[in-house]
């Protein structure tokens, strides 16, 4: 049986993604990494800046525990060697292709809105997303050779998710001692690059590496278990999300906001990187609990994402350098600016992804299956 809030968790986090991408253009310090920036704000914008970091924090680890889901039910249907070569196939070939053929054409047209020089460099970027999910996948296939000789390992892990709370602790105590541990100067940067410690990169990102590591490890456990997991989070979704709701404004009104005024905070950050993993759990706990709620069906909209997830992902980011590049400078509220990138980036991508999906010879390069 298909698992259709799989697919809305996709979907839907991936247009959280563009979201979160688009807002953070109204912050003038990401120029710093290529964005198109609008100065200007009001409102709303500054209002969905403010709550901008209770998603920031989650963004990128509920697209690992997606993956990892995705990967055990490719893992049933073939052996390692089968799925060694599909993930070449549909993870490195498209970003070794984009990181020289796509990715570079969003920063030419950043560069050129802004009349700077435009050096040539292929490179991942925004795609060290693809990078990740590899090499978990290379980590993961030893724990599949040996479900298969013995499946008690994760029948184990199984009969524990059967109690909701301790399925809970099995995931949150982990981000927590993580987050403890390694106590990231700044959580949500940190663990949204996952990629870096496998890259000699400036600082190393080794809580970034272990988050994304784990949540794509523990959304393959969760996926084997079946309706064990998703019963449970339906079960606590009111739960996770009060909680989540109260760590992220006492986040925001003890921490956040203090270290923005340049006030004194009421914890030390590793309190706060603690707490913020916590948060981060709920949030996606949450998430799932609602999605596995009301959009365990089939649904035509999120069923057409779904396949089209991976060319949007691959061209999200030229396409909204492009529209902000004729957006941005017309004098209009900032609000309608940002609604106006926001819907028509979405709609390019659907365009292109149109077209691309047409051509036999090409789709593999963008992830399209053939």
């Amino acid at each position: 049986m298909r698992r259709y809030e799989i697919d809305s968790i996709r979907s839907i986090a991936l247009i959280l993604l563009i979201f979160y991408h688009i807002i953070i253009s109204f912050v003038p310090e990401t120029r710093a990494i290529g964005f198109i920036i609008n100065k200007e704000k009001d409102g709303l914008v500054d209002l969905l800046l403010l709550l901008s970091p209770a998603l920031n924090i989650w963004r990128m680890p509920i697209l690992f525990l997606i993956a990892g889901m995705a990967f055990y039910f490719s893992s049933r249907r073939r052996n390692n060697k089968e799925l060694f070569k599909e993930r070449l196939m549909r993870l490195i070939l498209p970003l070794t292709f984009c990181s020289f053929f796509i990715v570079p054409v969003g920063y030419f047209i950043s560069e050129n809105y802004y009349n700077s020089d435009f050096k040539y460099w292929p490179f991942p970027a925004y795609l060290w997303f693809l990078n990740s999910i590899f090499y978990y996948s290379l980590f993961l296939l030893p724990l599949i050779s040996l479900n298969k000789k013995n499946a008690n390992l994760l029948n184990f892990f199984n009969k524990l998710f059967k109690n909701k709370y301790i399925m809970f602790m099995i995931f949150s105590i982990p981000m927590m001692i993580f987050a403890g541990i390694f106590n990231p100067k700044d959580y949500s940067n940190f663990v949204n690059f996952a990629a870096l410690p496998l890259l000699p990169l400036g600082e190393l990102n080794i809580h970034g590496f272990f988050v994304g590591l784990f949540c794509f490890l523990i959304g393959f456990i969760f996926a084997s278990s079946g309706d064990i997991f998703w019963n449970s989070v339906r079960n606590i979704k009111f739960i996770t999300l009060i909680i989540a709701i109260i760590l992220f404004s006492q986040r925001l009104f003890f921490f956040l906001i203090p270290n923005w005024i340049g006030d004194t905070t009421a914890y030390s950050l590793q309190i706060s990187n603690i707490l913020t993993a916590f948060e981060s759990v709920c949030w996606m706990l949450s998430f799932s609990g609602f999605a596995s709620t009301f959009l365990n069906k089939k649904n035509n909209f999120l069923s057409y994402l779904t396949l089209s997830v991976f060319p949007i992902y691959i061209f999200h980011m030229p396409a909204q350098f492009l529209i902000s590049s004729f957006i941005y400078p017309i004098s209009i509220a900032p609000t309608l600016k940002f609604i106006i990138v926001f819907l028509t980036t979405i709609l390019l991508c659907l365009a292109i992804y149109e077209i691309i999906k047409r051509i036999r010879g090409i789709k593999i390069l963008f992830g399209i299956k053939t």
